[in-house]
């Protein structure tokens, strides 16, 4: 009877120093699986982590206008400005030379090119489908005004012309196709009870072929829409004489009838070489467009780039000037994209309805 209690005393002792010695793997196992799960974690909570966010960047393309005019000049110095402004965010605007205002608005359409600057009332009949468009344009939004666009006329002084009138049978530059000045030019003499394609010889030049044109006595006058003093009319008086055209008040009142952002503009005498009398002209507004599909942040760094630009788009181009704040949607007629209402309404500038 001893003998069996000491055999199964044996047996449960044996028993249990095994089941504490399997313990041991068990602990050794259990280890390295927390390790690893441990590591586990760590390596993918790593790329979960919120990265910096990369700046947003772009080539974009400028439409301006023709060599000798405004638009050209002037868009090459925006674009070297707002480029300055935005190295940092990988933002490059290249400008490019176009038959300006039309063809600006219908290259955006057309997801061609990505700003552009255009006359107002050519972006208005776009907008709604109408004068040089057979359909609205949709994908073209306001980014907000450049300058005043004003309508001159210079003529050779030989030809004896004070007004409209007087160029009844001339040969005159009306602007080129595509352009905004040609639709005004054509605006400005049916006002004047002119029949554009029969009543005159028009020419479809650029303003710098057409200056060179009436030097060298091929044509009489020309047509553009330039700031005031445009450098390309001044340059044109050290050959000739000119003389100033005058846009009076019926025909103003005509072309207001039915596009009313058109306005008085009143050239002071001597503000050109030999003009001794202020020319009665017209202007409206030149505005900077984009694609309506552009990303809202871009084309918010690129208005803010654009109005804090002033001074250094003014160093290069006078028009500069006209670059500010205040007034920067006098006379857009179309909806403001909304990258560029963003920034208006953080300058506490009031965005109309961007319906």
């Amino acid at each position: 009877m001893k003998k069996l209690l000491s055999i199964v005393l044996a047996v449960a002792m044996g028993c249990a120093l095994a089941a504490c010695g399997g313990s041991k793997p068990a602990e050794t196992t259990a280890a390295p699986a927390a390790t690893t799960a441990a590591a586990a974690a760590e390596t993918t909570a790593a790329p979960a982590a919120p990265a910096a966010p990369a700046a947003a960047g772009g080539d974009f393309i400028m439409g301006t206008g023709s060599s000798g005019g405004t638009y050209f000049a002037l868009g090459g110095a925006m674009a070297n400005a707002i480029n300055n402004k935005l190295a940092a965010d990988g933002i490059t605007i290249t400008a490019q030379s176009t038959g300006a205002s039309v063809e600006n608005i219908n290259l955006m359409q057309a997801g061609e090119m990505d700003l552009g600057i255009a006359m107002n009332n050519v972006a208005a009949n776009g907008f709604e489908g109408t004068g040089a468009f057979s359909a609205p344009t949709t994908n073209v939004k306001a980014i907000g005004v450049v300058y005043n666009e004003v309508y001159q006329i210079v003529a050779n002084a030989e030809t004896g012309a004070k007004n409209v009138a007087d160029l009844k049978g001339m040969k005159i530059a009306i602007g080129p196709a595509g352009s905004g000045t040609l639709g005004l030019s054509q605006k400005v003499f049916s006002a004047a009870g002119l029949d554009p394609a029969k009543d005159i010889q028009p020419q479809s030049d650029s303003f710098g072929d057409a200056a060179t044109k009436m030097k060298d006595g091929h044509i009489d006058a020309a047509c553009n829409v330039l700031a005031v003093p445009a450098s390309s009319i001044i340059e044109m008086t050290t050959s000739m004489k000119l003389s100033y055209i005058n846009i009076d008040d019926d025909i103003l009142a005509a072309i207001q009838a039915d596009a009313p952002y058109f306005t008085r503009k009143v050239i002071p005498a001597g503000t050109y070489p030999d003009q001794t009398e202020d020319c009665n002209t017209i202007t409206c507004k030149a505005v900077l467009y984009c694609r309506a599909d552009m990303d809202e942040e871009t084309v918010y760094k690129i208005t803010k780039a654009f109005y804090e630009s002033g001074d250094e788009i003014a160093a290069a181009h006078a028009t500069g000037k006209e670059v500010q704040l205040e007034g920067c949607l006098d006379g857009v007629t179309t909806p403001i994209h909304p990258g560029a209402a963003k920034y208006f309404k953080e300058m506490g500038i009031e965005v109309p309805d961007n319906g």
